[in-house]
Protein backbone atom coordinates (compact mmCIF):
# COMPACT_ATOMS: atom_id res chain seq x y z
CA UNK A 1 0.00 0.00 0.00
CA UNK A 2 1.55 3.87 -0.69
CA UNK A 3 0.37 6.33 1.47
CA UNK A 4 0.77 9.60 -0.16
CA UNK A 5 2.14 12.52 2.01
CA UNK A 6 -0.37 14.58 2.99
CA UNK A 7 -0.51 16.73 6.53
CA UNK A 8 -4.76 15.18 6.69
CA UNK A 9 -3.24 11.33 7.42
CA UNK A 10 -1.19 13.09 10.15
CA UNK A 11 -4.02 13.70 12.32
CA UNK A 12 -6.28 10.99 11.26
CA UNK A 13 -7.07 8.33 13.23
CA UNK A 14 -9.25 4.89 12.22
CA UNK A 15 -10.81 3.00 14.07
CA UNK A 16 -12.28 -0.07 12.98
CA UNK A 17 -14.84 -1.98 15.33
CA UNK A 18 -14.94 -5.67 15.37
CA UNK A 19 -18.24 -6.39 13.43
CA UNK A 20 -21.82 -7.06 14.93
CA UNK A 21 -23.15 -10.27 15.70
CA UNK A 22 -26.47 -11.45 15.22
CA UNK A 23 -28.78 -13.86 16.76
CA UNK A 24 -27.50 -16.24 19.68
CA UNK A 25 -23.77 -15.35 18.85
CA UNK A 26 -24.25 -11.71 20.75
CA UNK A 27 -24.85 -12.95 23.93
CA UNK A 28 -22.54 -15.51 23.77
CA UNK A 29 -19.24 -15.09 22.38
CA UNK A 30 -18.73 -11.12 23.49
CA UNK A 31 -16.93 -11.06 26.47
CA UNK A 32 -16.76 -7.51 26.84
CA UNK A 33 -20.01 -4.72 26.80
CA UNK A 34 -19.87 -4.02 22.70
CA UNK A 35 -22.50 -1.25 23.15
CA UNK A 36 -19.88 0.58 25.99
CA UNK A 37 -17.26 -0.04 23.71
CA UNK A 38 -19.00 2.24 21.12
CA UNK A 39 -20.44 4.75 23.37
CA UNK A 40 -17.06 5.51 24.18
CA UNK A 41 -15.30 5.84 20.97
CA UNK A 42 -17.95 8.03 19.70
CA UNK A 43 -17.44 10.51 23.11
CA UNK A 44 -14.02 10.93 21.10
CA UNK A 45 -14.88 10.67 17.70
CA UNK A 46 -14.96 13.29 15.07
CA UNK A 47 -16.89 11.22 12.59
CA UNK A 48 -18.86 7.66 13.16
CA UNK A 49 -19.18 5.39 9.49
CA UNK A 50 -21.83 2.89 9.80
CA UNK A 51 -21.20 0.98 7.15
CA UNK A 52 -24.11 -1.57 5.32
CA UNK A 53 -23.71 -3.94 2.65
CA UNK A 54 -26.04 -3.74 -0.15
CA UNK A 55 -26.57 -7.52 -0.20
CA UNK A 56 -26.46 -8.14 3.41
CA UNK A 57 -28.61 -5.62 5.20
CA UNK A 58 -29.61 -6.73 8.49
CA UNK A 59 -30.20 -4.80 11.56
CA UNK A 60 -29.62 -7.08 14.17
CA UNK A 61 -30.44 -6.53 18.14
CA UNK A 62 -26.74 -5.97 18.65
CA UNK A 63 -26.17 -3.52 15.93
CA UNK A 64 -29.67 -1.49 17.23
CA UNK A 65 -28.86 -1.53 20.53
CA UNK A 66 -25.09 -0.02 19.40
CA UNK A 67 -27.00 2.47 17.46
CA UNK A 68 -28.68 3.94 20.38
CA UNK A 69 -25.55 3.86 22.40
CA UNK A 70 -24.54 6.22 19.68
CA UNK A 71 -27.15 9.13 21.31
CA UNK A 72 -26.20 12.25 21.41
CA UNK A 73 -23.51 12.01 18.53
CA UNK A 74 -26.18 11.88 15.78
CA UNK A 75 -24.10 14.78 14.18
CA UNK A 76 -21.15 12.63 13.55
CA UNK A 77 -22.71 9.62 11.84
CA UNK A 78 -22.37 9.44 8.11
CA UNK A 79 -24.38 6.05 6.97
CA UNK A 80 -22.80 4.34 4.00
CA UNK A 81 -24.59 1.41 1.53
CA UNK A 82 -21.62 -0.72 0.20
CA UNK A 83 -21.16 -3.17 -2.39
CA UNK A 84 -24.09 -1.77 -4.25
CA UNK A 85 -22.26 -3.10 -7.31
CA UNK A 86 -23.62 -6.64 -6.06
CA UNK A 87 -27.22 -5.57 -6.51
CA UNK A 88 -29.39 -4.43 -9.64
CA UNK A 89 -30.68 -0.66 -9.83
CA UNK A 90 -34.19 -1.86 -8.58
CA UNK A 91 -32.67 -4.32 -6.20
CA UNK A 92 -30.43 -0.93 -5.42
CA UNK A 93 -33.90 1.28 -4.39
CA UNK A 94 -35.75 -1.78 -2.38
CA UNK A 95 -32.31 -1.91 -0.42
CA UNK A 96 -32.25 1.67 -0.06
CA UNK A 97 -35.39 2.54 0.89
CA UNK A 98 -35.30 -0.41 3.63
CA UNK A 99 -32.22 1.00 4.83
CA UNK A 100 -33.98 4.33 5.65
CA UNK A 101 -37.06 2.38 6.87
CA UNK A 102 -34.94 0.42 9.28
CA UNK A 103 -32.81 3.33 10.60
CA UNK A 104 -35.78 5.61 11.14
CA UNK A 105 -36.88 2.96 13.90
CA UNK A 106 -33.04 3.61 15.18
CA UNK A 107 -32.08 7.15 14.89
CA UNK A 108 -34.62 9.42 16.36
CA UNK A 109 -33.71 12.51 14.19
CA UNK A 110 -35.74 15.30 13.10
CA UNK A 111 -34.67 14.74 9.34
CA UNK A 112 -34.43 11.93 6.99
CA UNK A 113 -30.41 10.17 7.47
CA UNK A 114 -28.73 10.66 4.84
CA UNK A 115 -27.39 8.00 2.88
CA UNK A 116 -23.64 7.37 1.17
CA UNK A 117 -23.56 4.83 -1.71
CA UNK A 118 -20.80 3.03 -3.15
CA UNK A 119 -18.78 0.13 -3.79
CA UNK A 120 -15.30 0.81 -1.68
CA UNK A 121 -13.03 -1.99 -2.87
CA UNK A 122 -10.64 -2.70 -6.01
CA UNK A 123 -12.37 -5.63 -7.91
CA UNK A 124 -14.20 -4.77 -10.65
CA UNK A 125 -17.50 -3.31 -10.49
CA UNK A 126 -20.00 -6.71 -10.82
CA UNK A 127 -22.98 -4.99 -12.15
CA UNK A 128 -21.87 -1.65 -14.07
CA UNK A 129 -25.73 -0.56 -14.15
Amino acid sequence: VEVPDSKLLEDLILIDSPGVLSGEKQRIERGYDFSGLVRHWAERSERILLIFDAHKLDISDELKEAIISLKGNEDKIRCVLNKADRVGTQELMRVYGALLWSLGKVVFTPEVMRIFIGSFWDKPYQKAE
